[in-house]
Order: C-alpha cells, then structure tokens, then sequence
C-alpha cells in the first residue's frame, strides 16, 4: 500500500487490525504441534490439479445466503461461491478483493469512492457491475445484522459509472472497511436480479464470483461445489483470507456429519479429507498416527446460553442474574470440552490475545454460588416455570452439565437437544425458547459481537449500551473506545444478557494427502490441492 492510501484507510482500522497479529501467531504456533511440518511440507509440494476433496463440517448450514445469518456455517461454505468487496489479510488488516484498491476517502471521512475490478463474471456469465455492489449493500443493510449496525449511519449508496460505487456518511464511522469485509453476516456481492427476487428471504440462486461454483444442495446430506473455470484472482500472493485463490480441487464437498466419532472414522479411514470439530480428548491419540495431521485452533471462540430478553420468566433481569450466580464454569467446561489444552475459563468478552481484553465484571463470573441464585430466584418471584434450553449436539454435554447445577438452584430446566440447523432456524421465535447455547467466534472489534446488537436473538435492547456502541464507532482514539468497552462488560455481567462459559478452540484433521491448507482461525479450501 502506498503511503496515502494507507493515510485513507484511517487510523482506527490499522489500531484494529494490527494488534490482532498476536492472536493470529498464536492461533497457528501456539498449540499446533503437527501443523507448521505439515504447512512446510505443503511450501515444498508442487501444487496439483483435479480430485474431489471431501470435507467435514459438523452440521448442515441454516443457509449459504452470507446476508441472512451470522451463524459460521454459513460462511464457511458461502465464500467459496461469494465474495465481498474486500476481505482480510493474514495479520487482519483490510485488503481488496472485488474491489481495485482500497477507496478515496474525503477529508471529512464522509464520502468513500470505491473502484471496481473491471472484467469480474459471475458464474452466469454476467459481469460484475456496480449495480450489482448497490443492490446487494443495500439488501445487507436491510436484513444484516452487520449490515444494520453499519447501514444507520450510511446516507447513501449510489453508482458511479459502471465500475465505481460512492458511500456516504451522515458521521464518521471508523470500521466501515471491516464492516465490508468480514466474513460473519458477510457483505457478499450478488447479482442485482437475485438480490430483487429474494428481497428479505434468503436466495435459491446461489451466484456469486468465487473460485468455486455451486452444483447442489443434498439435504442432511452434502453440499457439492464446482471450479470457477473463469476465475479471475486478484494480483497479489495469497494472504490470510484473500490474495489469489486458485480451486486447485474439480470438485468439492462439504458433508454433514453430526456424530464426531463418525467424523474421526471418516478421516482416519480416508473416506474424507478434513473434519472439523474434532473431540479434543482424541487429540493425544491422533497426533502420533502416521500421515494424518491434527491442528488445533485457539481461541476460536468462547461458549455461552443465549437468554431470551423479549418474554418469559428470562425477561426478569432478577432470574438472568440467578442463573449466572448458580453456573461453576469448570466443570461445565470439563464436561463440555474435555481435554484441557483446548479451554481455559476467562470473563473478556474479547480474547486475552487482543487489545481489547478485559476483567471489567469479572467478580460476576464463575461465581457458583448456588445460595444466591436461590434468593436472586425467590427476589424475582420465580415459580418454576419452565425454562426451554435449546442445544445443539457440539454444546449438549455443557449444558447438561449446567443444568444439573441450575437444579440445584431451583430453575426447571427443560434441556431440548436438537440439530444446529433447527437450533438457527427456531431461536428467532421468541415463543419457542428461554434460553440457547451457542459460540460466538472471533472478531476484530468489540462492536461487532453479534449480542451486542438488538437484532440479535436474545434481543438486548440496552440504551446505554446502544449510546457505548455508538460512541465507539464514531471514535477513532484508542483509549475512549477502550473505556466504553469496559463500560459495555460491566453492564454484560450485570444485566445478563448471555452468559459466557468459557474460550475454547478446536480440533481439525487432515488426511495424509492434503496440502496447501492454512490453519487460520476460519476454514477455507480454495489453494488446497490433493496429492496424486
């Protein structure tokens, strides 16, 4: 980057991403023992072309639309076939992807000027134009939570020629280019017909300009995707989740397999090629097997129990804080995730390895004190009303174990266990629950926790969070935004929006024939290749 245009993408941007390069060297040295030998071992392999490369994922998505949920999933197979336009690079600083370069900023950070990438098909044939970038900003703006958080302060987005696109501020908003380029409730581009057709629904037309195309969608099954025989990368190395990307694989695969043990088989057998979320406790068993490699991931995110703030006995603020009273985190955390190299407990709603770590509040977690939770229970009034507790498979045993303690508290927990997908699509209803476990996953900025948010199931709507919100997102100096995010912690334990349990990380597993695979803190297959 030339020194103007790094001038352009503003301070705040380079304080966020830059300090985020401690996570990243410690997310793929500290605890990946088998990893670095196998990514050497990928830097002296000749990469080859063709193959059907199969991989695991431990649920089906809710959808591959990237605008209509958060949820990882989604991402994690709607990026091979979209893309935004910009992404992140390898130390989580903003880098182009569909657009040229990074955009002309005015002098009062009001007026943003992006070029596009001219010569950009979409997998219909159509290139990409910037009506195509307009309708799909919009529509994320419309039904994103993301896209909400940054469309309120965004005065409008119009074309400028066929390849230009101009975004105007009513104030100055700091993260505008993390906004556009973070995978999560992902900015994806589509083209304009789709976006008007699906309008607040998500998308049955799964076009996009990404190296993989969609072929089909086997329900419960897989989701199969093609190589982009017209992609065209950018012109820059490979770095982090952007750079040039090749589909080296014809094909590939994501199939949806629930039970771990069976992902583990499925690996180790050389029925598929990569599973993730592994069962840690196999950890110290396969990573002496001969061939296979198994890579850990840390933090990649931090568990927790969504409550429900909008009805229901959870709506009182009284039993919120009763039920963090009761919970004793490490044995929740024993039962939850095993091996203990793979969690710690810790009160930051962001990771120690950020600048944005915090112990504000954390005399509130980890307190299990059942006694108190008693009388916090008989303070609110509660009667024993139910408390439906939705899980998938991956939280299931930290629930169990949580609401064994809860019991002892007097909650009447009723567990229901069912698919991640069932768990995304019913958690919207705030009829249907009271409270549900779920991870939430990396981010490079305090603002852009998804439970901070009001349209976030659990609906928090706090307004003096919502005042902290937005005073960090028009501040670019460091200590302010600090300071309101420490404010934003202390109100979390004491108004018990969600309840964190602990960090966690993951446990992958390739097979012998792999290559080419980044072991960053999201997964992605383009720049993979099979041996021959």
């Amino acid at each position: 980057m030339s020194g103007d245009r790094t001038v352009k993408i503003g301070k705040m941007i380079r304080i966020v991403c830059l300090l985020c390069v401690a996570f990243l060297v410690i997310s793929l040295f500290g605890c990946t023992p088998t990893g670095p030998e196998k990514e050497s071992e990928s830097k002296n392999a000749e990469p080859a072309y063709g193959g059907a490369l199969k991989v695991i994922i431990d649920a089906e998505p809710p959808a591959i639309d990237m605008h209509v949920s958060t949820t990882t999933l989604v991402y994690h197979v709607g990026w091979h076939i979209f893309e935004q336009l910009y992404t992140l690079n390898e130390e989580f600083d903003v880098i182009p992807m569909l657009a040229a370069e990074t955009p002309e900023i005015s002098a009062d950070k009001l007026t943003y000027s992006i070029k596009l990438r001219e010569g950009i098909q979409f997998h219909n044939g159509k290139e990409l134009t910037s009506a195509d970038v307009v309708a799909s900003l919009e529509r994320w703006g419309e039904i994103s939570s993301n896209g909400k958080a940054l469309f309120k302060n965004i005065d409008y987005i119009e074309a400028d020629g066929s390849y230009g696109l101009t975004i105007k501020l009513t104030q100055p908003v700091g993260t505008l280019l993390v906004y556009l380029a973070i995978p999560n409730g992902g900015a994806a581009i589509y083209p304009e017909e789709i976006v008007a057709d699906a309008g607040a629904e998500s998308v049955d037309e799964f076009i996009g300009t990404g190296p993989f195309e969609f072929v089909e969608w086997v329900p419960n099954q897989y989701i199969k995707l093609k190589k982009n025989e017209n992609y065209k990368p950018v012109e820059f190395a490979a770095t982090g989740y952007g750079g040039a990307k090749e589909a080296f694989v014809d094909e590939l695969y994501f199939h949806f397999i629930v039970d771990a043990s069976v992902r583990v088989a499925g690996v180790e057998s050389g029925d598929f090629h990569f599973a993730d979320f592994v069962p840690v406790d196999e950890y110290d068993r396969l990573k002496d097997l001969p061939g296979l490699v198994a890579v850990a991931s840390q933090p990649r995110g931090w568990f927790s129990v969504v409550l429900n703030k909008k009805q229901g006995p959870m709506a009182n603020k009284l039993i919120r804080q009763a039920f963090l009273a009761a919970l004793d985190m490490e044995p929740i955390m024993d039962a939850g995730y095993g091996h203990r190299d793979f969690w710690r407990l810790d009160p930051s709603i962001m990771f120690k390895e950020q600048i944005w770590w915090s112990n504000a509040g954390d005399e509130l977690y980890n307190q299990k004190d059942i006694e108190r939770a008693k009388n916090l229970l008989a303070e609110a009034g509660y009667k024993g009303e139910p408390i439906r507790w939705m899980t998938g498979p991956l939280e299931y045993n930290f629930s169990l174990t949580a609401k064994n303690q809860l019991e002892q508290a007097g909650f009447n927990i009723d567990l229901q266990r069912m698919e991640w997908a069932t768990v995304t699509e019913r958690r919207s209803n705030s009829e249907l629950w009271e409270a549900f476990s779920t991870g939430f996953t990396f981010r490079a900025d305090p603002t852009m926790m998804a439970f901070l948010r009001p349209s976030y199931a659990g609906w928090w709507e706090n307004e003096e969070v919502q005042a902290l919100l937005e005073e960090m997102e028009q501040n670019d100096n460091f200590d302010d935004r600090y300071a309101a995010m420490e404010k934003i912690q202390e109100i979390f334990y004491d108004d018990v929006p969600v309840v964190k349990i602990g960090d966690y990380s993951n446990l992958r597993l390739l097979g012998p024939d792999v290559h080419g695979f980044m072991n960053m803190n999201e997964i992605f297959f383009w720049n993979v290749w099979l041996e021959e």
